[in-house]
């Protein structure tokens, strides 16, 4: 197998474990993955993907009566303009 092919293969392990449902933690261990080689690949995947930046824009919260977090999927959260960002930091999937 060649470099390319096993870069492939191991994006495709990031992926299959977005669609698993399970954590990483047992997704590692249910593929005997050490967890850091599972985490390495995700960070690339992110990476690859150019539909994903490094930043996230926010606009002035001040005006805003709500913060609306839309997921992949159509999953929509809407939360008080006053949430913490703490709060909004950890609902923001990465």
């Amino acid at each position: 197998m060649n470099t390319k092919e096993n870069t492939s293969g191991n994006l495709n392990i990031a992926q299959q474990w977005k669609s698993s449902g399970m954590t990483q933690t047992d997704y590692a261990m249910t593929y005997n993955i050490p967890i850091h080689t599972l985490r390495y690949w995700l960070y690339k995947h992110k990476g690859s993907n150019s539909e994903e930046g490094s930043f996230l824009r926010i606009k002035d919260l001040s005006t805003a009566n709500e913060i609306v977090l839309r997921y992949p999927g159509g999953v929509e959260l809407r939360l008080p303009a006053s949430t913490p960002l703490s709060v909004i930091k950890q609902l923001i999937i990465l």
